[in-house]
């Protein structure tokens, strides 16, 4: 049992002199610590501007490591998710909007009509719905990379696309912009009858994985991944309609 000096002793006069000088020390340099940290601003995977608190001086070394990956996809800001605070991600429905409109007007659709057509025809799945997760997913750059290894059009891993190949350089086949298509689209069509009537479960996890689905039993609440749905739907939604 802990004995607290008593009040009549000078022992307790010690005491509180020191809790005093303890309290005085941490009062003192609680406004420093609220204070050293900076703002770092830059853009999300989407192209948002986002902003974060970094410790002071440290906003250059984010920015280089930014520059860094950037370099390494080829330019394109890939998956990963912005670094967000509490887990919270939330786009002005008017940016959400711009987002999309950029996408819909890009030449790529166009470009690769042909090949997301027969693609889809093989495997099964609308085209429309084929030529948005391509547009998400890269943005209709076939020399798309990510950091953790997706390539292509569809920015499919080697090991899952091992199981949808017949070649031996998996990585080397997948630039190929008819052999990623064709591969992404079986990939698709797994994942829609995995989750019949749910495709916003078989687009997470055509994001996030299915065992990130399994683990919530719904769409994961990952940030990333559920902006990735609503922005592959939506923009399916548009390509259907002709807009």
């Amino acid at each position: 049992m802990t004995r607290w000096p008593s009040p009549a002793g000078p022992g307790f006069v010690r005491w509180v002199a020191v809790a005093g000088l303890l309290i005085a020390v941490v009062l003192a340099m609680w406004p420093d610590r609220a204070v050293a940290g900076e703002i770092y601003r830059y853009r999300d995977p989407f192209g948002m501007p986002r902003a974060m608190t970094v410790p002071k001086g440290y906003a250059k070394y984010y920015q280089r490591a930014q520059l860094r990956a950037q370099a390494r996809s080829g330019g394109r800001v890939l998956a990963g998710g912005p670094i967000m605070q509490s887990g919270k991600a939330a786009l002005h429905p008017s940016d959400e909007a711009h987002r999309l409109d950029d996408l819909l007007a890009h030449p790529g659709m166009e470009n690769y009509r042909g090949i997301i057509s027969k693609a889809a025809a093989e495997a099964g799945v609308d085209s429309a719905l084929l030529g948005a997760v391509i547009a998400v997913e890269s943005g209709f750059r076939k020399d798309a990379r990510s950091p953790k290894g997706a390539v292509g059009l569809m920015q499919l891993m080697p090991a899952t696309a091992a199981s949808l190949l017949k070649q031996d350089d998996i990585e080397a086949a997948l630039v190929d912009p008819a052999t990623n298509v064709g591969a992404g689209s079986r990939h698709l069509r797994r994942l829609l009858d995995l989750y019949p009537g749910r495709l916003d479960l078989a687009l997470a996890a055509y994001n996030a994985g299915t065992g990130a689905v399994a683990k919530y039993d719904d769409v994961p609440p990952y940030a990333e991944t559920r902006q990735y749905v609503r922005d592959v739907i939506g923009l399916y939604a548009r390509y259907k309609s002709g807009q």
